[in-house]
């Protein structure tokens, strides 16, 4: 890998307790709780304002990735000549090589790529919608790989364990969903979903099967300091292989998420990457952080983000993934 980011986090750390250690939002990384998500249906237009203030929010950026490593200490393999952050303390592996796309002078700053990620849910649809700093968008990959390379593009992948860290790993209670920031009619990985059958993936691309994603729509593309997207899987799509937990939806109904967020600013490998689990035992998806819905409209928070709200769509939310040649 030329240049990536890994963040995970342990189950047990000096910072907090096993049971609530994670790095979650409301604008804070280390937070103690889970993570609350709010009740309310959203339009996927490209106006992020109402998510934006109502929803919850997840972020970090490389600054406060700097600030765990002063505080907690770096690891002996750590060499911040290349930006390679190890913190063993809180299980963190944060790898910024520069990627042949980017500004030298931005590689491992801010800029580079700060996420803030804000969720909702209805009786319907779960809501997610980013809005990145990110100095090089990257919605390309190279042709030999085919529309599966997700790593050569900007994406968002949560990985969700339905069973709220109960079941196994490998079965139907997973679902790993990925979002390109690009307009779904015009591309077949812009979005991209795989549930788990007897340990095996059954990965489907949009463009591939459009009515497999039960009407799933996705609306993003470029802004002013990096990208921006919203989706709206449902909760028919996310428990397809797993109905009997459908029913489970509702205030209170909580599931596990872990995160991989691509940055490969030009690159064909891998980019900027963020794991919500232990790192030492990725598979343990009872240690991935939790969520859990909230009939509360608001998460009555103060959302600080890198960029302004705006609104976007028809012309510019509307980029396709057009392959690299």
């Amino acid at each position: 890998m030329k240049r990536a980011i890994l963040f995970a986090v342990v189950g047990a750390v000096a910072l907090c307790t096993a049971a609530s250690a994670q790095m979650m939002g409301n604008g804070n990384f280390w937070y103690s709780g889970d993570g609350t998500i709010p009740s309310f249906s959203e339009t996927i237009d490209g106006d992020l304002s109402n998510i934006k203030a109502n929803g919850y929010h997840l972020s970090w950026s490389p600054t406060e990735v700097f600030q765990w490593g002063d505080t907690y200490g770096y690891s002996k393999e750590t060499d911040l000549e290349s930006r390679r952050i190890r913190v063993y303390a809180i299980d963190l592996d944060n790898n910024l090589y520069l990627a042949d796309g980017e500004d030298p002078a931005e590689n491992g700053t801010d800029a580079d790529l700060t996420t803030h990620y804000y969720f909702a849910w209805d009786a319907d649809n779960l809501y997610i919608a980013g809005d990145n700093r990110d100095n090089h968008y990257d919605i390309v990959q190279h042709p030999d790989n085919g529309d599966n390379a997700f790593w050569q593009r900007d994406t968002f992948w949560i990985t969700m364990d339905l069973s709220d860290g109960a079941g196994p790993n490998n079965s139907t209670n997973i679902v790993d969903f990925r979002a390109c920031p690009c307009n779904i009619d015009e591309s077949n990985a812009s979005l991209d979903i795989s549930h788990y059958v007897d340990g095996e993936g059954t990965q489907i691309l949009y463009g591939d099967d459009p009515s497999y994603f039960l009407g799933a729509e996705l609306v993003g593309g470029p802004n002013a300091t990096g990208y921006q997207f919203e989706t709206n899987p449902s909760w028919d799509l996310i428990f397809l292989f797993d109905p009997d937990l459908r029913s489970n939806v509702g205030d209170g109904f909580a599931f596990r998420g872990r995160f991989i967020i691509p940055d490969p600013d030009g690159d064909d490998a891998y980019g900027q990457t963020y794991f919500g689990g232990d790192q030492n035992d990725l598979g343990t998806n009872a240690k991935w952080p939790r969520f859990v819905l909230s009939d509360a409209s608001t998460t009555n928070q103060n959302n600080a983000t890198a960029v302004e709200a705006s609104t976007w769509g028809a012309e510019i939310g509307r980029a396709s993934c057009r392959e690299r040649v």
